[in-house]
């Protein structure tokens, strides 16, 4: 934790925005299954029978999509930084993230954590690691790009894009061919 920082207060400004950019509502077909998207509270409620009850702390991901049969789980973290601070350090936290939701939940079958990140704040140098790491761990990283639109922070006095996109089509290539493989 940082001591002297927002605590969170700037991610209502730049950071939920940015979690739009990939928002898979309602139902979809992925490698056969049919998967529904599911936002924080909206998670914790959908897999509360599921919750291993040792555990009293709750995961809210940014977002999800669960299985019907809730054997398989997408988490979906968006991470959006545009000054340094704590965001970028959860990026270096992706698998013990991992390991957290897979003890909470030990009935569901296929885990898979996937991070949004935005392309032009994560592709510094300093973030190759971080980022190779997870992917060695089967976390996956996509990176949203910015539109050509930007928004001042007025307490901060920072310009920050209002809108980003990422290849939907890429995640779900990719989300079909985790569900393939575990079937």
């Amino acid at each position: 934790m940082r001591t002297g920082g927002s605590g969170g207060a700037n991610t209502n400004a730049s950071g939920r925005p940015f979690e739009e950019c990939f928002r898979p509502v309602g139902t979809r077909v992925l490698g056969g299954k049919s998967f529904t998207y599911f936002t924080q509270d909206d998670f914790v409620a959908h897999m509360r029978e599921l919750k291993d009850p040792q555990w009293d702390h709750k995961k809210k991901p940014d977002g999800a999509l669960v299985s019907e049969d809730k054997k398989t789980v997408f988490i979906i973290e968006c991470k959006h930084q545009i000054v340094a601070g704590s965001v970028d350090e959860k990026i270096r936290g992706g698998p013990c993230l991992l390991a957290e939701y897979k003890q909470l939940y030990p009935t569901v079958d296929n885990f898979q954590l996937m991070f949004v990140l935005n392309h032009w704040w994560f592709k510094q140098k300093k973030y190759e690691i971080p980022i190779r790491f997870n992917e060695e761990n089967g976390i996956k990283i996509f990176f949203a790009k910015h539109g050509s639109k930007w928004k001042i922070h007025f307490t901060k006095w920072i310009l920050y894009p209002i809108s980003y996109s990422v290849d939907e089509e890429a995640i779900f290539e990719w989300m079909t061919t985790q569900v393939l493989q575990s079937s």
